[in-house]
């Protein structure tokens, strides 16, 4: 066989486990001169994540129970990508449910693999600037809005209390991008 046939998946096998979550198994094989391997990969739906800031350059954060952590957390507003709207809609609208805050755009900063090795699927990073508060909006019960700053949200990411490694990089996205000026990274 021809090097340029490999690595080739020889087989896939989707079975679904709940609403959010499918399990993927690949058959692949790397040579004519190895044996097939099995490699498995979870595919929940793909993630999106907003860093936003208020005129006065104030941050909201999202605390809440999470049941895997076992522990409260600390995160940016997001979710899910379960319904057929775009990332960007899912990711403003996740910012009012959560925050109470609305932004009339968000900047795409980029579309991530959080695990390569294991998840099967994206991340979808975005930035908006001068959010307001929606005073009509309620936030979605079992969360607490958590109010920070550029410099509080960075001795967060190094002493812990904000631990997401997606957001993080998410942040850094922002940084790299110019839209950080004030966290040194």
């Amino acid at each position: 066989m021809n090097n340029e046939h490999f690595p080739n998946i020889i087989s896939k096998r989707e079975t679904p486990i709940s609403k959010w979550l499918t399990l993927v198994e690949r058959n692949v094989i790397f040579s004519d001169k190895e044996d097939i391997e099995i490699y498995h990969s979870v595919r929940p739906y793909d993630y999106v994540s907003i860093l936003a800031v208020t005129s006065d350059l104030r941050i909201p954060l999202v605390q809440q129970y999470r049941p895997v952590l076992e522990e409260t957390s600390l995160e940016l507003p997001g979710g899910l990508i379960d319904t057929d709207k775009t990332p960007e809609d899912t990711a403003l609208i996740e910012l009012r449910e959560e925050t109470g805050l609305i932004a009339s755009n968000a900047e795409c900063l980029g579309v991530l693999n959080p695990d390569p090795g294991r998840l099967d699927n994206h991340f979808h990073c975005f930035f908006a600037s001068n959010v307001e508060i929606d005073t009509t909006a309620t936030i979605e019960s079992r969360i607490k809005l958590v109010w920070t700053d550029f410099n509080e949200l960075r001795e967060m990411i190094l002493d812990g209390r904000f631990s997401s490694c997606p957001q993080i990089s998410l942040i850094a996205m922002a940084s790299l991008r110019g839209f950080i000026k004030e966290l040194k990274i």
